[in-house]
């Protein structure tokens, strides 16, 4: 009886370790979010402009699989992400040796180039009797002897007549607009060579530049320049001072506003490009700097071209660009003023956290002109702002130690 208790025990036991246990109920995985069409193309758009073609095609291939996908968008974008593609493996070897920024409106009086290389014009110089598009350059060579500038349609010229009066512009050709509007003209001392700007069929940007030559039948074929005078930005007004041996042009690619980036470069009689291996390849397509530092004719170039009058020099403005004293007593108000490369970069670091700083003090005395103690986003605001103004302070102090240490070394 006893036994027949144990072994009843022991099977009951036995059945209570064997029985399955019910399994707890499985937490669903939380779905992944899908990517939306709009998510890939704004991706693409990025890659493109960060010069990652590669990275933009796989958001392009990505986002037609969704029915929802702009299509026409797409096909657009990829156009243009294939023309990077293509231009990014011939990057020219340019030697860039200085950039400045300056306002958009009437930017080319930045240039300084010698008589021989002719002269930049604002349309306004043209008088009532000529049309002209909205924003262009009225180039005119040393003798006077002819005008080009950019029309709604396209490039125009006119010659002067012998009794000193302008004939009737005549246009260059549609071959020049390249699908768009050429604009912004140059022409070499060689009577032959155009270099221009037009949102051509084929440009990477807005405005490319582009080179043609002129022949007895017109203007041939232009080419587009390519990298690193094009950018995904707008490009324009190339000029080659042969006297000097210093090249100019003017990108909208560094986003500054009313402001736009003209870099000087070296240029060179036969095209080399860079090696399609290069790990910095995409950063000297896009100038991501200057060369650093200048050799000693790099040096010599910068100080000759610094003393040419400016290419508007029907215009002067004697506002200074800036006032920065030096511990030797003199003061410094144009970007001639400094002799040394490294000095004049680090001062347009300067400039610009200064005006940066003008504008943040000048919201922070809105603030608090209009400061309600109840007001508590306002409170949180200023207090932000007086820290940002103080920083903004000791970096100023920095960078204009690293200022006078650059020249005067």
């Amino acid at each position: 009886m006893k036994f027949n208790r144990v072994l009843t025990a022991i099977t009951a036991a036995a059945l209570m370790v064997s029985a399955p246990v019910e399994a707890a109920p499985k937490r669903k995985a939380k779905a992944k979010s899908k990517v939306t069409a709009e998510e890939l193309m704004t991706r693409a758009r990025q890659a493109f402009y960060d010069y990652n073609p590669e990275l933009a095609l796989e958001s392009i291939e990505a986002l037609r699989s969704d029915k929802k996908a702009d299509t026409n968008a797409a096909d657009s974008l990829e156009s243009r992400v294939n023309r990077m593609s293509e231009m990014i493996q011939r990057v020219e070897d340019v030697a860039i040796i200085d950039s400045i920024n300056v306002d958009r409106e009437d930017f080319f009086r930045s240039y300084r180039l010698a008589p021989t290389a002719g002269r930049l014009l604002a349309p306004a110089e043209l008088g009532d009797d000529f049309e002209a598009a909205g924003q262009t350059v009225v180039f005119m060579p040393e003798d006077g002897s002819f005008m080009i500038w950019g029309t709604d349609n396209g490039l125009v010229e006119s010659a002067r007549l012998t009794d000193g009066s302008w004939e009737e512009p005549v246009s260059l050709g549609d071959v020049l607009n390249a699908g768009g509007t050429a604009n912004y003209p140059f022409q070499l001392a060689d009577g032959t060579t155009l270099y221009y700007a037009t949102d051509g069929d084929d440009s990477l940007g807005g405005l490319d530049i582009y080179i043609s030559q002129r022949n007895r039948d017109g203007f041939a074929v232009p080419q587009n320049m390519g990298m690193p005078y094009n950018s995904p930005y707008d490009d324009y007004m190339l000029a080659i001072d042969e006297e000097t041996g210093a090249g100019w042009f003017a990108t909208d690619r560094n986003r500054l506003g009313d402001m736009v980036t003209i870099y000087v470069f070296i240029p060179s009689e036969t095209r080399v490009n860079l090696d399609v291996d290069l790990p910095d390849l995409a950063d000297r397509a896009r100038i991501a700097g200057i060369a650093s530092p200048l050799d000693d004719g790099q040096q010599a170039l910068l100080e000759r071209i610094s003393r040419l009058q400016p290419a508007g020099n029907s215009y002067i403005d004697n506002t200074p660009d800036f006032i920065f004293p030096l511990p030797d007593g003199r003061v410094y108000t144009r970007w001639s003023d400094f002799s040394s490369p490294a000095a004049r970069r680090l001062m347009e670091n300067y400039v610009d956290a200064e005006a940066d700083n003008r504008s943040d003090l000048e919201q922070l005395a809105a603030l608090r002109a209009g400061f309600n103690p109840a007001d508590k986003e306002a409170a949180r605001r200023i207090l932000a702002l007086e820290k940002k103004v103080r920083d903004a302070s000791r970096l100023l102090t920095k960078i204009s130690n690293q200022v006078i240490t650059a020249e005067l070394q």
